[in-house]
């Protein structure tokens, strides 16, 4: 009898053989990282040693049916560029340039002489008060605090006008001869009535009187001519922000006017013109103006460029809020920025500047009279 003829021995040893052969076969696969992966179990694999029968899985082109967490690149929330930044050309220079600076001081300082005038006094008053205190021999003189004069006299300026501003300081000194210790110790009323011109005169008295009665608690007297001994800008921001009423725009300028730091403070006019340029785009807030112009605009230029465009921004047809100028000339001035959003320059006016010199000097004698 021979045992291959009977079908039942010959399947089992046929099944044997196969097995010893797989298993061979899987022993020699696992000497390989490949073999290894291929050995892992499928789905349809474990499926079918459940009793279930495998199916091959077809190949299908379109995705799977589980759930991206990931948005597709079309819906994917962009990071958005911040406002000063958006305002520059992409790859292309900071504006405005240091040549810019100097043509649109240049231009409107030939309008405005008086201005450039004024900033010179400016400048020839911190070299002179630096002089003495390198001496040590700037005596103390009474009533005499220019940077305290400068924090107050900003703080009157904000929301209201130049005029309105400058009627209230005034009537503050003559309320009170004694001067600002009068004033941190006086009736808050009084203060009041003193700068009601200027508006909003209860928030402004309480904290004025405030921000002198904590000076003086902390050093002895109701003033901030201390700020002259500190050596960095950022302690004297710092020391001059933990007062209400002195935002980023009131401290620049008590740096630039009080204490001769070179600072580039932004008001509205600022601000409007800036945006008129291209410096800064037109969603750009005054603070985010204020940071980027900052770091922008050259030390020796930022005095004469920020009055010069404050003031200009009072008079030009073309520079004011809707093309309606705080004080309006007799005569609509050909203004030098117009054109120069691309970065051109052009230094020559249409209309001769002596001309326009003489109507604005008479209009300035006639406001300021």
């Amino acid at each position: 009898m021979v045992v291959e003829d009977h079908p039942y021995t010959m399947t089992k040893t046929t099944r044997s053989t196969r097995s010893a052969s797989n298993r061979s076969r899987s022993s020699s696969k696992q000497l390989t990282p490949d073999a290894i992966a291929s050995s892992s179990p499928t789905p349809d694999a474990v499926s079918s040693s459940h009793g279930t029968k495998s199916r091959p899985s077809p190949v299908k082109s379109h995705p799977s049916p589980v759930k991206s967490t990931s948005q597709p690149p079309s819906k994917r929330k962009r990071s958005q560029p911040s406002p000063v930044k958006s305002s520059l050309a992409n790859g292309k220079r900071k504006r405005p340039t240091a040549e810019e600076c100097k043509h649109v001081v240049s231009a409107l300082g030939m309008i405005h002489p008086d201005v450039v005038e004024e900033n010179q006094k400016r400048r020839e008053g911190f070299i002179d008060r630096n002089k003495k205190k390198k001496q040590k021999t700037n005596k103390k003189q009474a009533n005499c605090t220019p940077v305290t004069d400068a924090v107050i006299s900003t703080m009157l300026s904000q929301n209201t006008t130049a005029a309105n501003q400058n009627r209230a300081f005034a009537g503050l000194k003559e309320a009170f001869p004694g001067g600002w210790e009068e004033v941190a110790t006086a009736d808050t009323s009084l203060i009041e009535d003193a700068i009601r011109v200027a508006g909003l005169a209860k928030i402004r008295a309480e904290r004025m009187q405030n921000m002198l009665q904590i000076v003086k608690e902390e050093r002895g007297e109701a003033n901030f001519e201390y700020l002259q001994n500190f050596t960095s800008t950022d302690a004297i921001q710092k020391e001059l922000s933990r007062f209400k009423g002195m935002g980023p725009k009131t401290i620049s300028c008590v740096c630039l006017f009080a204490l001769g730091i070179p600072e580039f403070p932004v008001d509205t006019h600022v601000l409007r013109i800036s945006q008129k340029l291209g410096w800064v785009s037109a969603s750009t807030s005054r603070e985010a103006a204020y940071e980027y112009l900052n770091d922008v605009v050259p030390d020796e230029h930022k005095l004469d460029l920020h009055c010069l465009l404050v003031t200009h921004g009072k008079w030009c047809y073309n520079c004011a809020a809707n093309g309606k100028p705080q004080f309006k000339p007799k005569e609509k001035w050909t203004c030098p920025l117009i054109g120069m959003k691309s970065g051109k320059m052009d230094i020559k006016p249409k209309v001769k500047v002596e001309k326009q010199v003489k109507v604005k000097k008479e209009e300035v004698k006639k406001h300021r009279g």
